[in-house]
């Protein structure tokens, strides 16, 4: 900046000497002695001791009063202040080289920056008759005093304030250089006898610095001025400003770099809903996500943090027709593509690691690529300390779209990503040599290998590296049939699923149903998170299992999918089977089926399901399965009437299962109606015959009144009655039991020795049969019987 103070705030006083810069007279001190070895020796020429005498006097008068020039330490600001050191000096000298008055200040006694990279310096100059100049030079190591020349004297009338660290001393030089050839500097240089001497600055290489760097300014302390642009060169060949309002330092230390790279992906900003194509870093940190896996058609940033480099990238970038670089800044890519080309040991490479072996390997190329492809953002340092306003990261914005900067990646491929600061030992960045000019600050000695300018010999290469992997763009859902139908709860049902789409993306799905008798249609956001899930909430209109809609997926106006939505009760199990009913008891007659067990089925899920239905009967007594297959929606009663029961009368218990649904009930089993059961008996005394021959008893011994019949008589209720019973004979010889039937105590009325039974031997009939068949009637069966019973067989 710069600040012109009113007329009626300048002092007047008397020209100072000249001061040399950066010696023990920092530039504006003065020099009583060198002020009168000059006048002596113009009195000497003009041989008149008279004006000898007037110039003494003159001498006096003149520099009595007043105090000159400033030096460094003596005058220190605080803070920013533009006062503090503000000086105003007033040329009284006569003669035709008397310079305007001239006044200025810096804003702090120290600017620090970092080599390679620009410095901002706020500062007032004004020249009331003329230019004021900013001198940048007289560099040293150590506070010795050793004088050295000065570096660069800079034309305040349109400077910014920013000094290019990088371009100082070179043909370049930093903006509103008197080195460069658009820049009309009215600069005078004298003689120690104030005579002025027919130079410009191209011609003080050796003397000055100006065009004898070696390389570009190393970070050391390097002296600031506020000069009129009048010089004077001593015999000893050094370079001291005539007059000097202000002084300052400004101190460079050396570059430092991060070796981390940063990746996110982001989308394009064309497709966010009201991105309106805004491609700031802040957008695409908003918009984007920390992830290395990009999916295709997507964007990919990569972000360097690096001191050092600034100054050479807004050397390129004001080639391009940019402004000084700031942070938050977007520029044009060629800006970087220009500065890698320029050699300045700066490397950057994305390639890709896994190419088939009959493709080529994919890889940056910014030489052609489409600005709309590319994107350079720069952006304030995070780790690492910078000068004030200067960036400290670049961001490269790259699409994955097939013909952008990366060729045309497929899903699968796998980038490595290198960023370095080339250096080897022993070895350091020297600029070409020249016979006059100042050096071009972009060519180096030919012999030299590639290396950053500020790296010493015991520097080497430093590096980051970073990778990212393309992948497809894609909606997977999770829940959908063999033929791809999505599947739909009927109660608060959605559809999820994973997605490579990121959630900037506005996207909507709709659901329709035409089979109704009012269509129907409902629209749902699809919500998408971070970590790479969806979810659609759908809307069904009460739909039953098994009811299928129509399914649409759209991002913005754009059809991405559609499909066949099928309602079922339950995602994870969508053709289940389920028992509907059962009865809790049942009877059925022994000997009979199980057809009286009707079991309820149905389809539960909404899709064709196939299961079993197992029933089992007092645990294993009883098992069958039947298997089934129902479609949406279906019900059906299913009985067993194939299956027999083999059990005794008595209630069993039974359990029905069906896809884990299981229910329980009773079987009672009774005696079957329209079933006589007839046991035949065994009339052999061997006693080989059947288990009721062998299980009969016969009467107690001494029991006179109860007799054995010859055959079995067995009523409904399967028991066995005696035949007669001692004193219970009528007076017909018929024998009658007052009391009912005599029965044994196993319950069997035959002997299986075919004895009449007749315990006292009396000669009355042996067996009278219940129903009064008397003696011929025994007679007549016995001989019946006998007639069937052949060589001890019964036939």
């Amino acid at each position: 900046m710069t600040d012109t103070p009113d007329d009626d705030d300048r002092d007047s006083p008397p020209r100072p000497r000249p001061a040399r810069l950066g010696g023990p007279d920092a530039p504006g001190g003065t020099d009583e002695a060198l002020a009168s070895r000059l006048r002596r020796r113009s009195t000497l020429r003009r041989g008149m001791a008279v004006f000898v005498a007037l110039v003494a006097v003159f001498s006096v008068v003149a520099t009595g009063p007043v105090a000159a020039g400033l030096s460094a330490a003596d005058h220190v600001p605080s803070g920013d202040s533009l006062e503090t050191n503000a000086v105003s000096t007033d040329s009284t000298e006569p003669g035709p080289t008397a310079r305007p008055e001239l006044s200025g200040s810096f804003s702090r006694p120290t600017y620090t920056g970092i080599a390679g990279d620009p410095v901002n310096i706020r500062y007032t100059a004004s020249n009331s008759n003329g230019s004021a100049y900013l001198l940048i030079g007289g560099n040293r190591l150590t506070d010795s005093g050793k004088l050295v020349g000065f570096t660069d004297v800079v034309k305040l009338d349109d400077f910014d304030g920013t000094v290019n660290t990088r371009l100082l001393g070179t043909a370049e030089g930093t903006a509103s250089s008197c080195a460069r050839e658009n820049t009309s500097c009215d600069l005078e240089f004298r003689d120690q006898d104030g005579d002025t001497l027919d130079k410009d600055l191209s011609d003080l290489r050796g003397a000055t610095g100006a065009g004898g760097l070696a390389r570009p300014l190393v970070p050391q302390r390097y002296r600031l001025a506020i000069t009129n642009g009048t010089f004077m060169i001593e015999d000893s060949g050094a370079v001291t400003p005539v007059e000097s309002a202000a002084s300052s330092d400004l101190v460079l230390t050396k570059p430092t770099f991060h070796d981390e790279i940063e990746v996110f992906t982001t989308a394009d900003p064309e497709n966010v809903e009201g991105g309106g194509g805004d491609e700031s870093l802040s957008a695409l940190e908003q918009n984007g996500l920390e992830r290395t896996a990009v999916t295709k058609g997507d964007r990919v940033v990569l972000g360097f943090e690096a001191t050092g480099i600034w100054g050479a990238l807004s050397h390129f970038a004001e080639k391009e027709g940019e402004d000084s670089l700031q942070a938050g800044q977007a520029i044009n890519h060629t800006v970087l593509r220009d500065f890698l080309r320029a050699e300045e040991g700066v490397t950057l490479s994305v390639r890709q690691t896994n190419p088939s072996m009959n493709e080529p390997r994919s890889k940056l190329d910014l030489t052609d690529a489409d600005p709309e492809d590319v994107s350079l953002l720069l952006a304030d340092a995070k780790e690492l300390e910078t000068g004030d306003s200067t960036p400290g990261r670049f961001y490269l914005v790259l699409d994955t779209s097939d013909g952008g900067p990366l060729g045309n990646p497929e899903p699968g491929d796998e980038f490595a990503v290198e960023f370095a600061l080339e250096g080897t030992e022993g070895q350091r960045y020297a600029f070409a040599e020249t016979d006059s000019e100042p050096p071009d600050p972009f060519r180096h000695k030919s012999n030299t290998p590639d290396q950053f300018p500020y790296w010493e010999t015991n520097d080497g290469t430093v590096s980051a590296e970073a990778s990212f992997s393309i992948q497809e763009r894609y909606f997977e859902y999770d829940h959908v049939t063999d033929d791809g139908e999505l599947l739909v709860e009927a109660s608060g049902g959605a559809v999820t699923g994973t997605t490579t789409i990121l959630p900037p993306i506005e996207m909507s799905a709709t659901f329709v149903d035409d089979k109704r008798d009012e269509p129907f249609r409902s629209e749902s956001e699809v919500s998408l998170s971070d970590d790479g899930n969806f979810t659609i909430g759908a809307d069904l209109g009460n739909a039953d299992p098994g009811t299928r809609l129509n399914y649409a997926l759209y991002e913005g106006t754009t059809l991405r999918d559609s499909r066949t939505v099928v309602v079922v009760e339950d995602t994870d199990d969508p053709d289940r089977l389920a028992i509907d009913s059962v009865p809790e008891n049942v009877t059925v007659a022994t000997g009979g089926n199980l057809s009286a067990l009707r079991i309820g089925v149905r389809n539960a899920g909404g899709l064709e399901g196939a299961g079993t239905l197992a029933l089992d009967v007092d645990d294993g007594n009883i098992t069958t399965a039947r298997d089934l297959t129902l479609s949406s929606n279906e019900s059906r009663t299913v009985g067993f009437p194939s299956e027999t029961v083999r059990l005794d009368p008595g209630e069993y218990p039974f359990s029905a299962t069906l896809d884990g649904d299981q229910r329980n009930g009773t079987v009672t089993v009774a005696e079957n109606p329209a079933r006589t059961t007839i046991d035949d008996g065994d009339g052999e005394a061997d006693g080989s015959d059947t288990d009721d021959a062998e299980n009969a008893s016969n009467v107690s011994e001494g029991d006179e009144n109860a007799t054995n019949t010859d055959g079995n008589s067995t009523d409904a209720g399967g028991n066995s009655t005696a035949n007669d019973s001692a004193g219970a004979a009528d007076s017909d010889g018929n024998s009658s039991n007052p009391g009912g039937n005599s029965t044994n105590p196993d319950g069997n009325s035959s002997d299986p020795t075919g004895d009449s039974g007749g315990g006292d031997g009396d000669d009355e009939p042996a067996t009278f049969l219940p129903f009064g068949i008397g003696t011929r009637e025994t007679l007549l069966g016995t001989v019946v019987v006998g007639a069937i019973h052949i060589l001890g067989h019964w036939v």
